[in-house]
């Protein structure tokens, strides 16, 4: 079950594949690339308000869709 990193093309270890089965970077290059998070205040209700955590590219792009369309 080896795989390699988007990063930089080296394998990653078994160990980390293990307890993170879908990485897709290895240590050397999640620690220079920490995944991006982002934290909005999301108001459904007129006083009722949510602060919501996003984190990953992916997740992020779809908190600040959602926080463009509730404001």
């Amino acid at each position: 079950m080896s795989r390699l990193c988007v990063h930089c093309s080296c394998e990653i270890p078994e160990v980390r594949l293990e307890i993170l089965p879908d990485t897709t970077s290895c240590v050397s290059c999640s620690e220079k690339n920490p995944p991006r998070v982002v934290a909005r205040m999301i108001y459904n209700h007129k006083t009722a308000g949510e602060v919501i955590i996003a984190k990953g590219g992916e997740n992020v792009r779809r908190l600040e869709r959602e926080y463009a369309r509730a404001r």
